[in-house]
């Protein structure tokens, strides 16, 4: 962009040259929306793997309550509970 200045007494011209704006402002919009979508992304696996271990979980405990209704685990508490550990997420 160049703009022309022209004095009243004399004829000189004066240009004076501005740089543009746009490249830095688009860069920096990219940059944003790059760092936007790759929080998005690793939000949405984490949610992802953390929904899967609960469900591994739940699994897991109601197979021990089916067996423990069933009258397989005949050692009281201490038992079911050992066999409720085996559940825990590592």
């Amino acid at each position: 962009m160049s703009i022309l200045l022209h004095g009243s007494r004399s004829v000189e011209k004066f240009e004076i040259t501005t740089k543009h704006a746009e490249p830095k402002t688009s860069s920096i919009l990219l940059i944003s929306v790059a760092i936007i979508f790759s929080v998005v992304l690793l939000m949405y696996v984490g949610i992802l793997f953390t929904d899967s271990s609960m469900k591994a979980y739940s699994t897991c405990r109601e197979k021990i309550v089916g067996y423990e209704q069933r009258g397989l685990y005949t050692g009281g508490a201490e038992q079911f509970k050992l066999a409720l550990s085996y559940c825990e997420p590592t």
